[in-house]
């Protein structure tokens, strides 16, 4: 009889439905020795909520307060300013790089064609897969109408 009773209290647990009296009897089942192999899943649920219902939360003093940020918030403009104002300063965009330029117009625009090729058959390959996008607008536009 106490087994099926404790299933029925599972029941409403897991619907959210018991009473903080009901919770403690499951806690007091599920934290005995003599616990049912199908039961079994919950011995561990039960006995985190026990172990933890022990923890006492202690205050942080490590995060400074509101008040004391608030001082900051006119200096953090600052930063990002000079921070921008550094990042252009430091830009160069003359790069002594080579930039894989061609001397010879005949072989850049070979190797302008292959490139152009090479994306051309990318783009071909993605494109095979929205005709699966049409075919489900297409079926959505019967069941709509």
């Amino acid at each position: 009889m106490e087994l099926a009773r404790i299933e029925k209290l599972l029941d409403k647990y897991f619907e959210g439905e018991t009473t903080i009296s009901e919770e403690k009897e499951l806690k007091v089942y599920f934290t005995g020795e003599t616990v049912p192999s199908h039961l079994e899943k919950y011995k561990d649920l039960f006995g985190y909520f026990s172990a933890q219902s022990n923890v006492v939360a202690t205050r942080a003093t490590t995060l400074p307060k509101a008040n004391n940020l608030r001082f900051l918030y006119p200096f953090i403009g600052v930063a990002a300013s000079v921070a921008i104002v550094l990042g252009v300063f430091f830009y160069n965009p003359n790069t002594t790089e080579a930039t894989g330029t061609y001397e010879d117009p005949e072989v850049a625009l070979q190797k302008t064609k292959e490139v152009l090729n090479l994306v051309a058959q990318y783009m071909n390959e993605g494109k095979k897969d929205l005709v699966y996008l049409n075919e489900f607008e297409n079926t959505t536009n019967k069941l709509l109408k």
